[in-house]
């Protein structure tokens, strides 16, 4: 079972107000800290995957902040994978 996390918990959720409402800098949508993730019932698309993996790539290597959700950056690197299968699928193997 995936476990996603709420807004309030996660490393995207930025410029959070005292309402307990932020951006998320990964849908660019305003979000409640107590919301669960919008990724729980749509997965991200291929503009979104590129933004979550260039976040995580960015903390990966010494970023601050917190560890983003693996379960955000699984769905992430899943559609990073079927567009690169699918744009490669006519290239001639080796």
């Amino acid at each position: 079972m995936k476990k996603y996390c709420k807004c309030g918990e996660c490393a995207f959720l930025k410029n959070e107000g005292i309402d307990g409402y932020g951006q998320c800098i990964i849908t660019r949508n305003i979000q409640h800290c107590g919301e669960m993730c919008s990724f729980q019932d749509d997965k991200p698309d291929e503009v979104q995957a590129v933004r979550i993996l260039h976040h995580f790539q960015k903390w990966r290597r010494g970023g601050r902040g917190k560890q983003p959700n693996p379960t955000v950056i699984g769905d992430a690197i899943d559609r990073a994978i079927r567009t690169l299968r699918r744009e490669t699928k006519d290239v001639p193997k080796f």
